[in-house]
């Protein structure tokens, strides 16, 4: 934590990653109740030397920085006070007011969960915002299957084997099995083909079936004896979700309790019912080549909830809600990589490695970590904001919404075109999403483009380069707006919730001819003729001026016959808006004179172009 970092945390507040403590004379007995909250979530800042009083921080410093910082590192590396050694960085903030003391405590890995404080391990906290709250009994359980070398799913149960599964679905699996991986099938029998892939296991001389083999093939009351809870509930909403209560009964449901290829085509057959472009699926495969994106996000997405939950956690249930507006998953058990290790190619750590690859091995899960991308290249096709991930380190869950709203808005291309920048497709995304939040960082390009870290790197320089962003802090991987920008957006956003009236056509004064042209007046110093929409005449301008237009075009096919009201009022805007454009510049009265969209103005166009055809702009759901 720099120093100006500190400053800026001080006029804020308590959150869950950083902890202020007054710690004058001595560590205060708290302290290793935080180290031990920050190390089983996400990490986090302890400070010693700040007073919090009235909701405010005061700087009050420490008496002996030395010492205090000793005693400190002495406690934590202690083991009978703190159950794992964890590398902490401690800096020192000599400030006005007095010393300051940081220290940074990491998360713990996997492994290390749940960190305890005195030998005891009912000693262990989680972070809540800014509280440090000790582990419930349910919550230890879940780090400790979590940190068990021997994955849950693949423990061997005591069944008979004879009964436990069901039939058809190990038939069924076989045969996309067989046709996945031609040859590689030469089982006799269904209970070779098990064995061979690792359903069955011998234990103590005994064929057993795994856990992950009853959750996947099992037949009902089996699956429900491991499984004493619902493997999903899906539910079908009316509404948005900004109307959802809890109280109001679902337009439909599905719950199941099957085993998960059952689970996977209730659920599949759920989405079939109630979309709204119905197309035909392989009915073995559950998907085909050309499947539209909407429903490879959501396919991704409900098999990631299916294959990745914590099936030890009985006391919650993975649920799917569709709404108007979005579609929400949530699942018990947090993803072990982070937002942006989730976005980057290659193998991640699972929580279910038995279960992920019994459906990869039938091509229902794709390979090298590949699921979270195709959500959000599914999504990013669609022009949608990206898929919003919460990975709550604290309760151990996962959230995924796919929220039905167009990233690039007609007020946002048009004050891109009013800037004059010249952006990219990936240039312009993260642009866009900029002037939503203000900010941004590595992950989020990476979610917005589908580009690599160092390509999301190159991005952001680019756009530094143009003076439209600005690096947030010295060492961080995020940015904002330059602060011209971040003033001028956020006026717009504000003035965009007033209704913008149209202007209607003229219809007396003196014909226009061909012949004469006028040149739009310059933007005048200090005045702001930005655009955040365009009225009825605008719009008609721009669907007509995709080929070039001379001036007299353009008014009669507005309606208009009074050329000066036209030029100020509807034309103008559109050039210094950066919407038009003449096609002879330099030479503003030619009768030769023509307009045309600019590169900005054709992409205004096309998205005005499929509100108009699909106002609700809804897919699927």
């Amino acid at each position: 934590m720099t120093r100006d970092e500190l400053l800026a945390r001080l006029q804020s507040i308590e959150w869950s990653d950083i902890e202020f403590k007054e710690a004058t004379w001595a560590v205060p007995k708290d302290a290793l109740s935080t180290v031990s909250a920050f190390a089983n979530t996400e990490g986090g800042h302890l400070v010693f030397g700040v007073k919090q009083a009235n909701g405010a921080f005061s700087v009050t410093g420490v008496t002996d920085a030395d010492q205090m910082q000793n005693t400190f590192l002495g406690q934590v590396r202690d083991a009978n006070k703190v159950s794992v050694f964890l590398p902490i960085d401690p800096q020192k903030h000599e400030l006005p007011d007095g010393i300051v003391l940081a220290f940074y405590i990491p998360e713990a890995t996997r492994q290390q969960k749940p960190v305890y404080i005195d030998g005891n391990p009912k000693k262990a906290y989680i972070r809540r915002g800014g509280r440090d709250d000790t582990c419930t009994g349910d919550e230890l359980l879940r780090f400790i299957r979590d940190a068990s070398t021997v994955r849950y799913d693949a423990e061997p149960l005591d069944v008979d084997t004879s009964r436990c599964f069901d039939e058809a679905s190990v038939r069924w699996y076989r045969t996309r099995f067989a046709a996945s991986n031609p040859g590689k099938d030469t089982a006799t029998d269904d209970t070779a083909f098990l064995r061979t892939w690792g359903f069955l296991v011998e234990h103590g001389g005994v064929l057993r079936p795994t856990r992950a083999a009853i959750l996947v093939l099992g037949s009902g009351e089996y699956v429900r004896q491991v499984l004493p809870r619902m493997v999903t509930d899906v539910q079908l909403h009316r509404n948005a979700s900004t109307e959802y209560d809890s109280t109001v009964r679902w337009a439909d449901r599905l719950t199941v309790e099957d085993n998960l290829i059952k689970a996977w085509q209730a659920i599949v057959e759920f989405y079939f019912r109630h979309s709204e472009r119905p197309f035909a699926v392989d009915t073995a495969t559950l998907r085909r080549d050309d499947d539209p994106p909407d429903y490879i996000s959501f396919r991704e997405a409900a098999i990631n909830l299916l294959i990745h939950q914590d099936f030890g956690d009985t006391t919650r249930v993975p649920v799917i809600r569709f709404f108007r507006d979005q579609t929400e998953f949530f699942n018990p058990g947090d993803a072990f990589a982070s937002r942006e290790q989730l976005l980057d190619p290659g193998d991640k750590e699972v929580r279910n490695p038995s279960i992920v690859n019994a459906f990869r091995r039938i091509g229902l899960s794709d390979q090298g970590g590949t699921g979270v991308r195709a959500i959000f290249d599914g999504w990013r096709k669609l022009g949608y904001l990206p898929p919003e991930i919460e990975n709550h380190r604290a309760e151990k869950s996962f959230r995924l919404r796919l929220r039905k709203e167009k990233l690039i808005t007609e007020a946002q291309l048009l004050a891109q075109a009013s800037l004059g920048a010249h952006l990219s497709e990936h240039e312009a995304a993260v642009f866009a999403f900029l002037m939503r939040t203000g900010q941004a960082d590595l992950a989020d390009i990476k979610a917005l483009t589908g580009l690599t870290g160092a390509q999301g790197q190159d991005l952001a320089q680019r756009l530094t380069v143009q003076v439209l962003t600005e690096p947030l802090g010295e060492a961080t991987h995020t940015w904002r707006l330059v602060p011209h920008l971040r003033a001028r957006f956020a006026a717009e956003t504000a003035k965009n919730t007033t209704e913008n009236p149209s202007s209607g056509a003229g219809t007396a004064g003196t014909e226009a001819t061909d012949q004469v042209t006028e040149q739009v007046a310059p933007e005048q110093a200090g005045l702001d003729r930005s655009l955040d929409r365009l009225t009825e005449v605008q719009w008609r301008i721009v669907d007509y001026a995709d080929v070039p237009r001379s001036l007299a075009e353009l008014m009669a096919h507005a309606g208009y016959r009074q050329r000066p009201h036209f030029v100020t009022a509807h034309l103008e805007p559109l050039l210094t808006g950066g919407v038009l454009r003449p096609t002879i510049p330099d030479k503003p009265r030619s009768s030769r004179q023509r307009y045309v969209l600019t590169e900005a103005g054709i992409q205004l166009k096309l998205l005005h172009d499929q509100a108009v055809a699909k106002p609700d702009e809804e897919n699927g759901y």
